[in-house]
């Protein structure tokens, strides 16, 4: 290993700027990957004869790179957080480390098959203010632990689709894992979605851990003070901490075990400050050269995407049934059901036992047949008839007078129109079919595709596939944010709008 490990930065927005600046300093800045060629110049400038690569997966080819920091944004953290890893990499994500416990899983395991460092970019870990707090409790200094207080509120910055937990809690739910240091037994939370349909604005999380300390936290970004403050009560005394002050004041008070309340002041508990960042990105350095455990790993990253999912379903579970729209024109046959946020427009009918989930915005004069299941987040434009056995996962989009099919060979006079008839249809997460398309029954439309307008699909669409004509055939392949892209090498795909990589 070389004395000082070469570093990768993977995304050179706002927040990638700041690990360019960190590793640069330390004399490890290997590489920059940023698939927008408009910031190229900025970074030559400021680091003159540092590699800049438009694709990480060029950059990650390049055998003098030791490891890599992924700042992309998060919806990509997966995919791009894979491919430094399957090319033999050292991994340094930011947070959240993914969206789904699935994901993280998925690469702690392939994090452990590669022997790869795998650390997740919880800042707050290494702010000397948290590591003194985290060393203060473990000495016993505030006897045992009883609960945790937290709160991150100001006003703004409000996100669209991310909600305040997952924007603001991550921070938080990381210093909470590491200073209760036990399992987590149970997680609740309300929120309230004040700007926004279906967005939280306001969130209060409740932990309980297995050895019964409690932690409460407030998030919110809807608040009229910028408040970044954390209350620690223990047998013995109690513990505050001011983010934007800085200072950790220990309270020498209490109750007694008469019930009597002490008062023996308050004392400032000095620590050594040093930039945050900067502590991480050594702190990754030592683990590359040392091959040993970060103390933000993968697997309390792990951790942390579990609680935010549950808390995330706790705020899901406490919205109202049927907070949903339907216009006084359309027909709704009861009973279905029908998620939060849907809306269901001009003249159209839906059918008893269809199900429906949230978000959903359902056109003009659109017919949803009995018990077909559509996802999340699917967008049905005018004059379209989804059959009983047509089934949308989330995120499908259906263009205008597109038409699906449920029975290969239709006669008049020998009527075929029971469920035993019809030939399942299934449009995978996040496909788009375009305009006047037609899907012949039977087929799967894979995940991410793009069907062109007017098409006629006959057979299967592979995930990512772009296909038109008639009948229809792969003229290409698109990423998820809809961005067609080519074909780089075998097995491989890059996508130069967002960075997601694809392989096969």
């Amino acid at each position: 290993m070389k004395r000082h490990p070469s570093i990768l930065v993977i995304g050179a927005g706002k927040w990638g700027q700041n690990h360019l600046r960190v590793f640069h300093r330390l004399g490890a800045l290997g590489a920059v990957a940023e698939a927008n060629a408009a910031l190229h110049e900025a970074i030559m400038k400021k680091y003159p004869g540092i590699k800049i690569y438009r694709s990480h997966l060029d950059a990650l080819a390049d055998p003098g790179i030791d490891g890599a920091v992924v700042a992309t944004p998060a919806p990509t953290h997966f995919e791009v957080s894979r491919a430094v890893l399957e090319a033999g990499k050292d991994l340094l994500v930011e947070k959240p480390m993914t969206l789904s416990v699935e994901e993280a899983a998925e690469l702690n395991s392939l994090a452990a098959r590669r022997s790869r460092i795998l650390m997740v970019g919880h800042l707050l870990l290494f702010k000397p203010a948290v590591r003194k707090i985290i060393e203060t409790i473990r000495a016993g200094l505030i006897g045992e632990l009883y609960y945790i207080s937290m709160r991150r509120a100001k006003l703004g910055r409000v996100r669209r689709e991310e909600n305040v937990l997952w924007s603001f809690a991550p921070h938080d739910i990381a210093v909470l894992l590491k200073l209760v240091d036990a399992p987590v037994k149970s997680v609740s939370a309300a929120g309230k979605a004040a700007l926004q349909p279906q967005v939280d604005d306001d969130v209060h999380v409740h932990l309980v851990f297995e050895n019964e300390v409690q932690a409460h936290v407030h998030l919110s970004w809807l608040w009229p003070e910028d408040e970044r403050k954390t209350v620690i009560v223990g047998s013995q005394g109690m513990l505050t901490y001011d983010e934007h002050e800085n200072k950790i004041w220990h309270h020498q008070k209490g109750v007694n075990q008469d019930l009597s309340i002490y008062d023996a002041g308050c004392r400032e508990i000095p620590f050594a400050d040093r930039d945050a960042l900067e502590e991480e990105a050594r702190h990754f350095l030592e683990c590359i050269q040392g091959r040993t455990e970060p103390l933000a790993s993968g697997r309390h990253g792990q951790e942390v995407i579990e609680v935010l999912v549950q808390a995330d379903r706790f705020l899901a579970q406490g919205k109202k049934e049927k907070d949903y729209f339907v216009h006084e024109s359309a027909y709704v046959d009861p009973p279905v059901q029908i998620g939060n946020g849907t809306r269901i427009w001009h003249f159209s009918h839906v059918m008893s036992g269809a199900v429906i989930g949230e978000r959903c915005n359902i056109g003009q004069n659109v017919f949803i047949a009995k018990n077909v299941r559509i996802g999340n987040n699917v967008k049905i434009q005018n004059n379209v008839s989804v059959y009983e056995g047509v089934i949308l996962e989330d995120d499908v989009f259906c263009g205008p007078s597109m038409v699906f099919t449920n029975v290969k060979t239709p006669r008049s006079a020998y009527p075929r129109n029971t469920a035993e008839d019809y030939i399942p249809t299934v449009v995978k997460k996040g496909a788009s079919i375009g305009a006047n398309a037609t899907i012949v029954c039977g087929v799967t439309i894979g995940r991410y595709s793009l069907v062109g307008a007017g098409a006629v699909v006959t057979r299967d669409v592979p995930d990512h596939a772009v296909v038109y004509g008639n009948p229809a055939g792969i003229r290409g392949w698109a990423c998820k944010c809809g961005n067609v892209i080519e074909t780089e090498k075998a097995g491989a795909l890059n996508c130069p709008a967002c960075g997601t990589s694809l392989t096969f």
